[in-house]
């Protein structure tokens, strides 16, 4: 224990015979930020003269520079991270939104599937229903709002259901390549 008293003594010791770091004063460091931002790299001669009219030694100023080049580093790097975490919530309110979207179309998609292998002979309402389209936009005559029925042309044959998909959509637009 004795020992241990003896150490705490030492290390205290040794701390009294450090000289202590003297902060800079405000006037200092008001020049130092104005010639780090005019050059935030130092050549010899103007960290000579920076010393001089500072009273600190060139090693000093020296040194306040790499860690003001430090500081600058930390900071546009936790800038980044900010902006990097706001896109990132961006994406998943998107991704959110998308998989929502999927879900509602693999529904739609489900549900026209079953008209099809139960062979029901649904009228051109209810497959509005099915795809979100209103009585009176199923009756209308614009080419996007046409509904088809796939007993259509007076045939028996089913529609593929990529067609049925385009019919219900009102796009023109595939979702898979036809085979």
């Amino acid at each position: 224990m004795n020992s241990h008293l003896h150490h705490q003594s030492q290390s205290h010791g040794n701390h009294a015979l450090k000289p202590r770091k003297k902060r800079l004063a405000r006037d200092q460091l008001r020049l130092l930020e104005t010639s780090f931002n005019a050059n935030q790299t130092l050549r010899a001669e103007h960290k000579i003269e920076l010393a001089s009219q500072l009273g600190l030694t060139s090693r000093q100023v020296e040194i306040w520079y790499q860690n003001r080049r430090a500081r600058n580093k930390i900071n546009a790097i936790e800038h980044d991270y900010k902006n990097v975490q706001l896109e990132l919530g961006n994406v998943m309110t998107e991704n959110t939104r998308l998989e929502k979207q999927v879900s509602t179309l693999k529904y739609e998609l489900n549900k026209v599937q079953q008209m099809i292998l139960f062979g029901s002979t649904t009228s051109a309402s209810a497959l509005a229903s099915v795809s979100g389209y209103s009585d009176e936009q199923a009756n209308s005559t614009s080419p996007g709002n046409m509904i088809c029925n796939w007993r259509d042309a007076g045939n028996d044959e089913i529609f593929p259901v990529e067609e049925l998909y385009t019919c219900l959509t009102g796009s023109g637009t595939q979702l898979w390549p036809l085979s």
